[in-house]
């Protein structure tokens, strides 16, 4: 009797252990699916390449405006038809610093910027054909920029293909022409021979007058 009393005490444990032990098998087998699944999902994460956004996506094929271009990003032209030629722009970055030196120069949103790197980092580029109404003293129009006329004076080469836009450059001024000299501020203060005298004005400025002599029909000579 205490035989069999044994043998069903020893049964017992044995069937306590089998299903411990298979319940430790089952948890393993469970940790390591899960771990196999979790590794195939960071590794898809990893492989999967990020998606950009609908900005970038368009602005890599050029550009109209900022909208198609990312934050740090504006629209640059070239030429500088602030978008009205057929050729698109292409996003470039915006400067993070800008000296503080002042040659003022007219942005494609109407603006005087005091020079370009400021009216790039506020995402604006420069209208090659000028265009802004307000005056700035002491400083003569000419394309996208501004001459100083106690300097030089704007030399404009007219182009009448509008995809090929005119040409605008600060010159300086001949001796004859500089007010500290004496000489009177007149076209007649340039000398004969300078390039598209022949067509000369001034240009008001709110202060001091400055001077376009300007070319029709000939190309300007080649930068040295």
């Amino acid at each position: 009797m205490i035989a069999l009393i044994e043998r069903a005490i020893v049964a017992s444990c044995c069937l306590v252990v089998n299903v411990a032990c298979d319940e430790t098998r089952d948890r393993s087998a469970r940790a390591k699916q899960e771990s196999h699944v979790v590794a195939a999902a960071s590794a898809s994460a990893s492989a999967s390449p990020s998606v950009p956004s609908a900005a970038s996506a368009r602005g890599a094929a050029g550009c109209r405006d900022n909208s198609e271009c990312r934050a740090a990003e504006y629209c640059a032209f070239t030429p500088g038809l602030c978008g009205k030629g057929q050729r698109l722009g292409a996003c470039s970055p915006r400067p993070a610093e800008c000296a503080g030196e002042r040659v003022p120069v007219c942005g494609c949103d109407g603006k005087v910027y005091d020079n370009a790197c400021l009216a790039r980092a506020a995402g604006v580029d420069l209208s090659l054909r000028g265009g802004c109404r307000e005056l700035v003293p002491n400083w003569a129009s000419c394309g996208s920029r501004y001459c100083d006329v106690n300097r030089s004076y704007c030399e404009i080469y007219l182009s009448d293909v509008f995809e090929i836009p005119s040409d605008y450059h600060c010159r300086p001024l001949p001796t004859a022409c500089l007010a500290e000299a004496g000489g009177v501020r007149a076209c007649d203060c340039f000398p004969s021979d300078t390039p598209c005298r022949s067509f000369c004005g001034t240009i008001v400025t709110g202060g001091k007058s400055g001077f376009h002599l300007t070319c029709q029909g000939k190309r300007p000579p080649r930068e040295p």
